[in-house]
């Protein structure tokens, strides 16, 4: 270990250096109270079970999964750099080509997810890690996801609650069944916020937001951002559609949409050549 990088609810973040690979790991160590249970460790061992599982140069991957006695620690890929949490933290709302640039990535993993039949189920721009070389994305913690052939992963969705400002309507409401179409809502919160400065629903504690997005639908983007061009601001709000059903079908769906939006088709290649070169490796 060489210094602690952060710490969540559930486990501390450690970097390390691992000996036999010769790289940088970040260590996610389970906390001591919680190591003590077994249904803890457990869970925390099916949360890196579900990360190794998804193979996509946009997630961060779980190499290895340890248990030494009651210490439970995931080894995972170390991405040097900010969440976007913290870029947009910054108060500077995001122009159009740089919001598709970070967003369409972690849409294009997402349907991979959804594909393993994996819920990602707390989509929010903390869990979007930007790397410091060249702001490439990746979406990690799988905390709370839900493996949707598992039933006990199944029966631990209406007991495990997510970010109240970035659920869906349904998984706010507790629906143990939230399926794709709930991450593709918490992504289109994120595009929402990260190019208007704001989330839809004003004011209020997060459970209030919450009844507000259960019973209202979601002010049109271009009302709080006027700049935000057309295209781009007609896909985020088809994602951010109450009912399910009225929303982008698949995340990939999504991405093609935001791929689309914006007059940048030379970035958009771009990224996708990028894409192949990290398959590639």
């Amino acid at each position: 270990m060489i210094r602690e990088l952060g710490q969540g609810g559930m486990s501390r973040v450690f970097l390390g250096w691992d000996r036999r690979e010769g790289r940088r790991v970040a260590l996610k160590v389970l906390s001591p109270g919680l190591s003590a249970s077994v249904e803890d460790r457990e869970r925390f061992r099916r949360e890196a079970m579900i990360a190794s599982r998804v193979n996509h140069p946009n997630v961060v991957p779980c190499y290895e999964f340890i248990l030494q006695r009651e210490t439970a620690v995931a080894v995972m890929r170390y991405v040097p750099g900010e969440s976007l949490a913290a870029r947009i933290g910054r108060g500077r709302r995001m122009d159009a080509a740089t919001a598709v640039k970070l967003l369409a990535p972690i849409a294009d993993a997402l349907h991979l997810m959804h594909q393993r039949d994996v819920v990602h189920r707390d989509v929010k721009p903390a869990n979007i890690l930007l790397h410091s070389d060249d702001d490439w994305p990746f979406i990690t913690d799988f905390g709370i996801a839900t493996l949707r052939t598992s039933e006990h992963s199944r029966s631990e969705a209406t007991r495990r609650f997510g970010t109240p400002e970035f659920m869906s309507p349904e998984q706010a409401l507790g629906a143990w069944d939230a399926d794709h179409r709930s991450d593709v809502y918490s992504l289109g919160l994120v595009a929402y916020l990260a190019l208007s400065g704001e989330l839809p629903f004003r004011g209020g504690s997060p459970m209030a937001q919450i009844a507000q997005r259960a019973t209202l639908d979601v002010p049109a983007l271009r009302d709080r951002a006027p700049d935000v061009p057309v295209r781009l601001a007609r896909a985020v709000d088809r994602a951010l559609l109450r009912h399910p059903a009225r929303r982008w079908p698949t995340a990939a769906a999504f991405r093609r949409a935001l791929l689309e939006s914006t007059s940048e088709p030379d970035g958009a290649r771009s990224w996708w050549l990028r894409l192949r070169r990290r398959v590639s490796r």
